[in-house]
């Protein structure tokens, strides 16, 4: 069965803030592509190539609902005017028990459109550029977490063993939390017998954080919220990209 597009959500976030953007966009679009440079020599009988750098983009189309702190406008414009570090991550299938997520690390983007149809709603539109190399992986766990605790594991289908990279966004706050702490966790077995420490986000408030992975990564991966830090919840995104196993650099 086919999925609907109204089943994507889009984060973005710096080392300062972040935001769930899902509510006020309306396409979201990525683009990867392999670069293939000919290098045909003397004699050949045929012409021969060889592969360059892989390159891609996030593209957006989201309304302009209001200009103030936080809105979709003046975030797109902050990142041009400041050279803002962003993670922007693109989530598909969010109807699915795993959806797959792109994300572009450590980028910001280089214009902003706004248009303006007499008969229509104002649109904003920007596009992210790759910064360190797009990369394809899996949500772990998105929601509203108001205890400490672990979540329901998601299942990536293999073991890996090159590690790979995680994020988090924190979009939201309630209450006052100093030094929250949420773990990755991945283990062989579902029961979690010997779970194995893969990330720790530590945060204070609303922010997006990337975390490099590394050693042997096993198939099935959790939350595990050690600390509320004295908030009473927060609403985080958080996603997995494990090298060999789910993951892509483009």
């Amino acid at each position: 069965m086919a999925i609907k597009a109204t089943q994507t959500r889009l984060v973005i976030g710096s080392s300062t803030e972040a935001w769930d953007f899902s509510g006020v966009s309306n396409s979201l679009d990525v683009s990867l592509s392999g670069e293939k440079i000919e290098n045909t020599r003397f004699q050949d009988t045929a012409k021969t190539y060889t592969t360059g750098d892989a390159s891609g983009t996030i593209a957006q189309n989201g309304y302009f609902d209001d200009t103030s702190t936080g809105s979709f406008e003046q975030e797109i414009a902050e990142s041009i005017i400041n050279g803002e570090t962003l993670y922007v991550g693109a989530i598909f299938g969010t109807n699915q028990s795993v959806p797959v997520a792109y994300v572009a690390p450590a980028t910001n983007t280089e214009s902003m459109a706004i248009n303006s149809p007499v008969s229509g709603l104002v649109t904003v539109n920007g596009s992210w550029f790759d910064g360190t190399g797009i990369k394809r992986g899996l949500q772990v766990y998105r929601g509203t977490i108001s205890a400490t605790g672990t979540t329901t594991y998601i299942d990536t289908g293999a073991v890996g063993s090159a590690g790979g990279y995680a994020w988090i966004w924190i979009t939201a706050v309630t209450g006052t939390a100093t030094s929250a702490t949420i773990l990755i966790q991945s283990d062989d077995n579902t029961g979690f017998s010997t779970p194995a420490t893969e990330a720790t986000f530590t945060f204070s408030g609303k922010k997006a954080n990337e975390q490099a992975l590394s050693g042997t990564i096993d198939r099935y991966l959790r939350l595990s919220t050690t600390s509320m830090g004295g908030a009473t919840n927060f609403t985080v995104c958080v996603v997995a990209a494990i090298s060999g196993v789910n993951y892509a650099v483009a």
